[in-house]
């Protein structure tokens, strides 16, 4: 695979801006789907405290936009330097498996972490929760708001992103078994642009007179579907939902446009996610329950899907949301 000039001179950039580490010090990365929004943020700030307790060196490095040719590149170049254990929110899931591969024949470990790609060999998933715990979670508090018929309208992120595009499956399912006159439109994808989520909104709510419901799919899409349902003065009357972290959903929840959103605190994530590096480094097997330093609750872990989860998802209400800062 070529490099794109672009990318040459941003990874250029990016290696010119890495600091030095400490040589005695074992490396775990993370790869975000796009760098600069509250959630990855978070996630950064989660990884960082963790390397301190842990005693590694954190990177955090990823593509400024949700491009997964982009991010498969990063990933080959922390290969490249030999970064002991990198993890990956992944994009594209049919592509990872030849850089697996490649981090095994460098003695490297390669896994993922907030977005999975079960197929391609990785070592362990770092979940935020169960798909389907998320996926049931969303639509049945938007069905409580909504009612049991109408339109249900999806502005996603990157139509790759295999995370996002397994909650969207998991919600038709729910939809499909238990609320059959629900009319779920096909989803829409706005890659990781807040402008063009809140395009597509408004766009939906348009060519939608019967739309009761709109769910902002990634993070990056939730100001977007926010803002185009106050802008087209529908608050109340199409309920705005989506995977959004509190900070970026805030404004939204209290004016009523989102009442509620779905997540799990991507900093504890973070702080996972670097935890079962240094594990990987180790060589230390995961158990079926792991107490790990500084978090409250014990990880379960699944052998036979190679799951670590951190735990259950959380509904941010009006009521909650100022109880959580990321």
């Amino acid at each position: 695979m070529s490099l794109k000039p672009s990318l040459i001179g941003a990874l250029a950039l990016a290696m010119l801006a890495t600091p030095a580490f400490a040589a005695n010090k074992p490396r775990v990365a993370f790869v975000p789907q796009l760098t600069g929004i509250p959630y990855f943020n978070a996630m950064q700030e989660g990884g960082n405290r963790a390397a301190k307790t842990f005693g590694v060196d954190f990177i955090y490095t990823g593509p400024v936009d949700a491009n997964p040719v982009d991010q498969l590149q990063i990933v080959q170049n922390l290969i490249n330097q030999g970064v002991e254990a990198i993890s990956v929110s992944v994009l594209d899931a049919s592509s990872l498996a030849p850089l697996v591969e490649s981090a095994k024949a460098a003695h490297l470990h390669l896994f993922t972490s907030d977005s999975d790609a079960p197929k391609s060999g990785r070592e362990v998933y770092v979940a935020q929760a169960t798909d389907e715990g998320l996926g049931d979670t969303l639509l049945d508090e938007l069905v409580k708001r909504t009612g049991p018929d109408g339109a249900i309208g999806f502005v996603s992120g990157d139509a790759t992103a295999s995370n996002l595009n397994a909650w969207i499956h998991i919600m038709q399912a729910r939809a499909k078994a238990k609320y059959p006159k629900l009319k779920l439109l096909d989803p829409q994808y706005a890659g990781g642009s807040s402008d063009k989520a809140a395009q597509i909104a408004g766009d939906l709510m348009t060519a939608h007179p019967d739309l009761k419901g709109l769910v902002a799919v990634a993070s990056s899409t939730c100001p977007g579907v926010g803002q185009a349902i106050e802008t087209a003065g529908k608050v109340g009357k199409v309920i705005g939902a989506g995977y959004c972290s509190p900070n970026t959903a805030r404004a939204y929840i209290k004016s009523g446009a989102m009442p509620f959103t779905v997540l799990w605190d991507p900093a504890a994530l973070g702080y996972l996610t670097v935890w079962a590096g240094k594990q990987l480094i180790d060589g230390k097997p995961f158990q079926v329950s792991n107490n790990v330093p500084g978090m409250a609750a014990p990880v379960s872990f699944d052998s036979k899907t190679g799951i670590l989860l951190l735990g259950d998802p959380t509904v941010f209400t009006a009521a909650n949301v100022d109880q959580f800062k990321f």
